[in-house]
Order: C-alpha cells, then sequence, then structure tokens
C-alpha cells in the first residue's frame, strides 16, 4: 500500500502529517488528528479515510462544505496533488501526496484538478500522442498554470481576471469580456485587454455573437469575419472592424438529470488580424472554461451562503433587542390576576401585549400589526412605546387611539394595526377600546360573553373617530384578548379555530389550555401568523 500525506501551512510553517491511520479526522476541535484554527471549518469537519489502495476525503456533514479543486465534495477518492480546502474557497489548503516513488505522475499534476487532469489525458489520446511531444509538453504547462491561477483565485473577480487572461493567452485574441447573468440578463462585469489593461464598457463588441452563442448552449467562433459572408454584414462587425470572435456560455451543471444553468459568457475577439485556432486549442479552451464555470459557481453559492448566515445573525440580534424592548413585568395585583403569552411564527412578529399597573387601576393592552417578521416588528415596538408612555401620562383611551392612527397615517408606513386597551379599575369596572380586533371574551364558568363596542383599524383612515366601550367584571370572571393567530388558525382541511374554538378552550382553562388546544387543533399544520393572550382573572378589591 503506498504511503500518504497531506501537507499544509499554519501559523507555525509548513506542517505535513502522515496519513497512517484507516480515518485521519480534520476540524476545529481539540484532539482532531489535524486541528485549523479556522471559524469556517466545523468542530468535526471531514475526515480522510483509506479504503484498500485508495484514500477518499469525507465530509463530515460540515456547515459549510469540504471542496476538493474548487468544487464542493461530500465524498471523493483523492488523487496526489488534490488541494483540500474546508469550510472556504479563502481557507487553509491541505494538498494530498502519496509516496514520491510511486508519485511521478502525481508531482507532475500537483496543484491541478482532476477534471483539468483528464481532459488533458483525453487530448493526448484524441491526437494519437502516447506521450506528449514539444506541443504537448507545452499546453500541458499551460494547463497546469491555468488550473493552479484559477484555484487560487477566491473572488469573483479574481477568478474572472484570471479567466481572460489565460484564454488571451491561449488565443492570442485581443479582447476579453465577461458577462454575468443577472435576472435573466446578461450583466457585463470585467473587460481585458491582452497587454492586461482592463476595458471598461463593452460598446464595440457583437452582440450578435454573444446570441447565437446563447441561443445554440455552446460556443461559437469566427476565425476571420471577412472570409464569413454572414459574419461580415453585422453592423457591430463593420462599424469596429472586428477580424475574429469567439464567444463561450460559462455553464454548470447542477446533475446528470437536470439541463445545464447558464451563469454567464466569456467572449473574446480581436480587431486587427484573424486568428486560426487548433482543434486542440479549442478543447483547451472549452476545459478552461467548465472549470472556470465550476469555480464561480461555488463562488457564488459560497457568497450566498454567507449572506445567509449574515443575515441569519442579524435577524437573531434583532430579535434579541426586540424580545428586550418588549418584555413586560406582569404585577401583582390584590385584585386581579394575570397571565399572558405571545408566540411569533418567526423569529420577531407584529404581535405584543403590555401591561401597565398605576396606584387606582390596570391598564391592558394586546396589538396585532399587519404582516409579520421585521416590517411588523419594528412598526409594533414603536407602537409599544408610544402606547406604553401614554398610558403612563394617564392620557384617555379614545386620545391614545387617535394618536396611534394619526401617527400611522401621517407615516405612510403601509402597516395598519387592530389593538384592544382596557381599563380596569379595583372595583371592576372596566373600560375598553377595541379597534378592528377580536371581541374580548369574558368567562365564567360555562357562561361567555362578548364586549361587542368595535371601532375601526388603526392606520388606514385619517381622522377616524373612536368611542369606548364600558363593562363590569364580577369576581371570578376572566377577562380573554386573543389575537387573530388563534382564531384564525388552521388544520389540514383549512377548517378554522375560530369564535367557537376560541370560546370553548376559554371555558375549559386559562390561556396555557387555549394555546394547547390551538396546537391540537393545527396538527401538523405550521401556524401562519403571530399568537397572543392574555387573560385578567379578577377577584374583588380588598376591603
Amino acid at each position: 500500500m503506498r504511503a500518504a500525506s497531506v501537507t499544509y501551512f499554519d501559523a507555525g510553517g509548513k506542517c505535513t502529517v502522515a496519513l497512517e491511520k484507516s480515518s485521519t479526522s480534520i476540524g476545529r476541535l481539540a484532539g482532531q488528528d489535524i486541528v485549523l484554527n479556522d471559524p469556517a471549518v466545523s468542530r468535526r469537519h471531514a475526515a480522510i479515510a483509506r479504503e484498500g489502495d485508495a484514500y477518499m476525503i469525507v465530509d463530515q456533514k460540515s456547515t459549510h462544505g469540504t471542496y476538493l479543486n474548487g468544487v464542493r465534495v461530500d465524498k471523493v477518492m483523492l488523487t496526489p496533488g488534490d488541494v483540500i480546502q474546508l469550510g472556504s474557497l479563502k481557507g487553509v489548503r491541505l494538498q494530498f501526496h502519496t509516496d514520491p516513488a510511486d508519485d511521478t505522475e502525481g508531482r507532475l499534476f500537483a496543484g491541478s484538478s482532476t477534471s483539468l487532469l483528464t481532459s488533458f489525458k483525453k487530448l493526448a489520446q484524441e491526437t494519437g500522442e502516447a506521450k506528449p511531444a514539444q506541443r504537448g509538453i507545452e499546453q500541458l504547462t499551460w494547463l497546469l498554470e491555468a488550473a493552479r491561477q484559477l484555484n487560487e483565485s477566491g473572488e469573483i473577480d479574481e477568478i474572472l481576471t484570471a479567466l481572460l487572461g489565460l484564454t488571451l493567452q491561449l488565443t492570442h485574441l485581443e479582447r476579453g469580456f465577461v458577462f454575468l447573468r443577472e435576472n435573466g440578463e446578461m450583466r457585463f462585469v470585467q473587460g481585458l485587454r491582452a497587454d492586461g489593461t482592463r476595458v471598461d464598457e463593452d460598446a464595440t463588441i457583437s452582440h450578435t455573437a454573444i446570441r447565437k452563442a446563447i441561443e445554440s448552449r455552446s460556443k461559437f467562433t469566427v476565425s476571420d469575419t471577412l472570409a464569413d459572408q454572414s459574419a461580415s454584414e453585422w453592423s457591430s462587425v463593420m462599424v469596429s472592424k472586428i477580424r475574429s470572435i469567439c464567444c463561450i456560455p460559462l455553464r454548470q451543471r447542477v446533475s446528470a438529470q437536470s439541463p445545464s444553468e447558464l451563469l454567464g459568457l466569456l467572449y473574446l475577439d480581436s480587431q486587427l488580424q484573424p486568428e486560426f485556432l487548433s482543434d486542440v486549442d479549442h478543447q483547451l479552451l472549452d476545459t478552461i472554461a467548465i472549470e472556470a464555470a465550476a469555480l464561480l459557481h461555488n463562488v457564488v453559492l459560497a457568497e450566498a451562503e454567507f449572506k445567509a448566515r449574515q443575515a441569519r445573525e442579524e435577524l437573531a440580534i434583532a430579535a434579541k433587542i426586540h424580545s428586550g424592548l418588549m418584555a413586560v413585568s406582569i404585577p401583582a395585583l390584590p385584585y386581579a390576576t394575570i397571565q399572558a403569552r405571545t408566540i411569533p411564527c418567526l423569529e420577531i412578529g407584529g404581535d405584543f401585549y403590555d401591561v401597565v399597573a398605576l396606584d387606582d387601576c390596570v391598564y391592558l393592552t394586546i396589538v396585532d400589526v399587519s404582516g409579520k417578521g421585521v416590517p411588523a416588528a419594528i412598526v409594533a415596538a414603536t407602537l409599544q412605546g408610544i402606547i406604553h408612555a401614554q398610558l403612563l401620562a394617564r392620557q384617555s383611551l379614545a386620545a391614545i387611539v387617535a394618536l396611534v392612527n394619526r401617527f400611522l397615517c401621517d407615516r405612510a408606513v403601509g402597516k395598519y394595526a387592530t389593538l384592544v386597551l382596557v381599563k380596569l379599575n379595583p372595583d371592576g369596572r372596566l373600560e375598553y377600546m377595541n379597534c378592528g380586533h377580536v371581541e374580548p371574551l369574558v368567562v365564567q364558568g360555562a357562561d361567555v360573553r362578548r364586549l361587542e363596542v368595535g371601532n375601526l383599524v388603526v392606520g388606514l383612515i385619517a381622522g377616524a373617530q373612536y368611542t369606548p366601550g364600558q363593562d363590569a367584571l364580577r369576581p371570578g370572571e376572566r377577562l380573554i384578548l386573543a389575537t387573530d393567530g388563534i382564531t384564525e388558525a388552521e388544520n389540514h382541511a383549512g377548517d378554522l379555530f375560530g369564535y367557537t374554538g376560541l370560546t370553548t378552550a376559554a371555558r375549559d382553562g386559562n390561556i396555557e389550555v387555549i394555546l394547547a388546544q390551538v396546537d391540537k387543533f393545527q396538527a401538523a399544520s405550521r401556524a401562519e401568523d403571530d399568537c397572543t393572550l392574555l387573560e385578567v382573572q379578577y377577584r374583588a378589591a380588598a376591603d
């Protein structure tokens, strides 16, 4: 069996680890055979497993993936010279080696990708060269250098620069342009001349050639436009005096069963003289384009994953801040017991409740802002601050609701809200304001009644008038406030929990019982709205 090892560089310099075990573990956790101190590397990230005479790189369900020669893999056989990167194409590079006595080919192709090596072997077979002659050696050297440059490029801009430089060198054409596909359209992203200077616009290229390459789903070339009657009549060719054109779609095949995905397009041309490429040059050009497309695909995926992770982290921070802002301390009152729960359907939501106890009364608030997620949560936090401050200032319920309505209408934020405000006195008298919200329930045993005085929602009509309702609680009665996430909860058949479900559940017990029955009703169905409940059980004022 051949001996094998991997080499890499860390803070201490070059490290070489012999692969003597049947499985060599790699990760960030102390105790792994190879410890990589990189935040993109998972605690137990990957392993190099020995299977007979072969070595396999095996991803251990890592968070950010394992890459072999720039391509994300789960499990694949290693060949000498392969480059392994964990968690990122910018991360630590581990290079796989076998015993030098058996590794002539491995050393020759060190740093190249397996796909490029395979392509060159195929080219040699097709040209009938068992061993490459001088031209073959030059092509091989170019191919290995191309692989090295592409695989060392981590950012999209670097990959495109390498791609343009390499293909201009191979074809001897004068200019190169790369377009990337965004929202179904080709967007110019980079241009380069053969002398290395940047080109900032694509006004003089042949868009007809680009269209033909995209429509044919394959490379489109014209070696000499003057000898091609059709191409010689294109306006761009005549105006810009273009002699040679080469267009190659950059495609990435997602799977063997699905069509290839168009990522972009490479355009090369020359204005001075025609350029004729050999069959081998064409195949080399195709190979490097395929390699570049694969790298682009991986970088785009990595960037999308990074942005998604960043968004999740920011959302978690926002949720923590939002939770702190909306936190409510439930007061202990001699004449009433209060319970409350809110369950957002996303990380943060637009429902909230509040309880403000003063020396002669207690105020109860429940609000449901239209929509879900971050936009609704921002408006909810703002309204919570406004209403809380107004209650502490002992403003009337009608005045508070009018203020909230004016605020939302004047700001034109595109959000409205339903709400219930309640003022409960120690003697059981209550005043309430319901603005388009689920009607509050008063429950005692099997008896249930609704507080039916209602008003318009806030935030839709400027200058709307609001009228409070009056009622009184008797000792033992429970006042229940709920958002429509409760009444509009659906089961798998599309039936609503409704007022009937809320009323039945309220007779059976407190808010925990109600939430349990809603959860049972929904079963496997996912909650589509935030759910909030607030309950006050009145005991009567102490003598």
